[in-house]
């Protein structure tokens, strides 16, 4: 799913820099929809806020993180995993994945992958970050 979406970032990536939210969203995303975040970055370089999340991070979270900072995630989950590397994706201004397991708030040990991709509405500056993970408990079959 990771490498999906990577290749989705850059077939909408055009003559280069990054794409949209809009033509990242427009495309196809299928199974990979309710895996995904989007976080806005505001333009002070200040703490991103979600603007959406995915079905797949309902039950770890309470309530609705749309418009609430990336601080604001509880630890232990998945989405934390996921958002951890949205300082390095801003700072390098590239797509960065990760993968690794750890220890699951709700119980057992998960192993994932994860990846943040700029995203920009013009000029070149990272106005959002779109993000994705998939994971299994590690007694699940690979």
């Amino acid at each position: 799913m990771v490498h999906r979406l990577l290749a989705h970032w850059r077939d909408a990536q055009g003559e280069g820099g990054f794409p949209s939210l809009d033509a990242m969203l427009k495309r196809d995303l299928g199974t990979i929809l309710p895996s995904i975040f989007v976080l806005e970055v505001p333009a002070d370089a200040g703490e991103p806020a979600f603007e959406r999340v995915g079905k797949v991070f309902a039950g770890e979270v309470s309530g609705d993180l749309a418009g609430r900072p990336v601080s604001a995630v509880p630890e232990g989950t998945l989405l934390e995993q996921a958002v951890g590397i949205y300082g390095e994706v801003l700072a390098r201004k590239v797509p960065i994945t990760r993968g690794g397991e750890f220890e699951h708030v709700q119980g057992g040990t998960v192993l994932y992958r994860s990846i943040i991709l700029p995203l920009s509405e013009g000029q070149g500056t990272i106005d959002f970050l779109l993000g994705a993970i998939n994971s299994r408990t590690k007694d699940e079959e690979a």
